[in-house]
């Protein structure tokens, strides 16, 4: 999404981003864009990382995978036929649906000691990241139609419908239960659905549940905003650009492979989120100095390093000070806040960028340093305190 709507929007492009509107406008638009998805995700994570508790792993990944073909089907239809509040609704709809990202982690945490906890979620981002250079690089070429003639921005969307609906099959048929039934949790859907809730009243980790907060903002503001930069600033297309951001995997792919588990073995959770929040902060800063485009291959190396041991780091600490029992649910909070952060750093990113398109990389930097300041001043508290 962030490789196809960036050159869309900031360049304009029918009725989408009609080429009339303002800079300022087409910017805030894009950021209201890039933030449906994942305020989606937002509210159905702590729902579905609930319901795993309640009914096991495998049916809630399953109903909400094979779902999400359905709305990747509508979003290429409104990006085809350039429908601006079909688009909207089917963004935010599918992000509902498609939160499922707590349920991997609650399953890793079901079958993997505490102290393997922190290698294996990496693994996650490794396919993340993978994804982050296989989807911009292949996206990207997708929608260029200098390349084969009846491509454009709705055929990338197309092929990810495609894509998911091999991905449940795969997934119906060979992941198999990893919570026993007399490990589940009882409860309703309406508890469920409140159980974000528990965000702002567990006391015993509501800190760390904020200071995650501002580091997902800082993490997933810059994934939105550097692309906004770097087309505005060196007028790239959609392909140039999709190579810049498929690069920025390629050291988290790196980091999680080789680096983040050696670095596990010899800091805390709390002391590496500390060390890759600051460096992450600082690295963001100097993407927008240079005027020179070959020099983005060096400085976003240097933000998305850092960047991948902060974010492992976060969801390793918080899963290790919370039991068994708690997985789901905590998992579920936890993605809710990544995902409310991914969806308002859009916003922040696209009104920021209205008033100069380098700012919210600053911005960002300064918000990652007060997620450190959470982590280093204060005492982490037990996990078992409550309001």
């Amino acid at each position: 999404m962030i490789a196809v709507f960036t050159p869309l929007f900031i360049h304009g492009h029918g009725q989408l981003a009609p080429t009339q509107w303002s800079l300022g406008k087409r910017s805030v638009v894009l950021g209201i864009i890039l933030s449906l998805y994942p305020l989606g995700q937002f509210i159905g994570s702590p729902i579905l990382g609930a319901l795993s508790d309640r009914f096991g792993r495998r049916l809630p990944l399953n109903v909400s995978i094979g779902l999400c073909v359905l709305g990747y089907v509508v979003i290429a239809y409104a990006v085809g036929g350039q429908v601006l509040w079909l688009l909207m609704a089917a963004l935010f709809a599918t992000g509902i649906i498609e939160a499922n990202i707590a349920i991997a982690q609650s399953a890793i945490a079901d079958v993997t000691a505490e102290a393997e906890r922190g290698r294996r979620f990496g693994y996650i981002y490794v396919a993340v990241s993978l994804a982050y250079v296989i989807g911009p690089l292949v996206g990207g070429k997708l929608a260029d139609p200098s390349l084969v003639s009846w491509f454009g921005p709705a055929i990338p969307f197309w092929a990810t419908a495609i894509l998911i609906a091999f991905s449940f099959l795969y997934t119906f048929g060979v992941f198999r239960e990893t919570l026993p039934p007399d490990k589940r949790l009882k409860g309703t859907l309406a508890k469920s659905i409140v159980n974000i809730a528990s965000i702002f009243t567990d006391c015993g980790i509501r800190r760390i549940y904020l200071s995650n907060f501002l580091l997902y903002l800082a993490i997933f503001g810059f994934f939105r905003c550097f692309p906004m930069f770097i087309v505005d600033e060196f007028g790239l297309d959609v392909s140039t650009e999709s190579e810049f951001i498929a690069w920025v995997a390629v050291p988290i792919i790196l980091m999680n492979f080789f680096v983040n588990a050696l670095v596990f073995k010899r800091l805390s959770y709390r002391m590496a989120a500390v060390i890759g929040g600051v460096l992450m902060g600082g690295f963001m800063v100097i993407v927008v100095l240079p005027n020179e485009q070959w020099v983005l291959w060096i400085t976003l190396f240097l933000v998305a390093a850092p960047l991948a041991l902060c974010m492992t780091a976060i969801a390793s600490l918080i899963s290790s000070v919370v039991g068994a029992d708690r997985q789901g649910r905590v998992m579920g909070n936890n993605q809710a806040i990544q995902v409310g952060a991914e969806g308002l750093s859009g916003i922040l990113g696209g009104l920021i960028a209205a008033i100069a398109i380098w700012l919210p990389l600053v911005v960002l930097a300064g918000i990652a340093m007060a997620g450190v300041v959470l982590l280093i001043f204060k005492p982490l508290p037990a996990a078992t305190d409550t309001c």
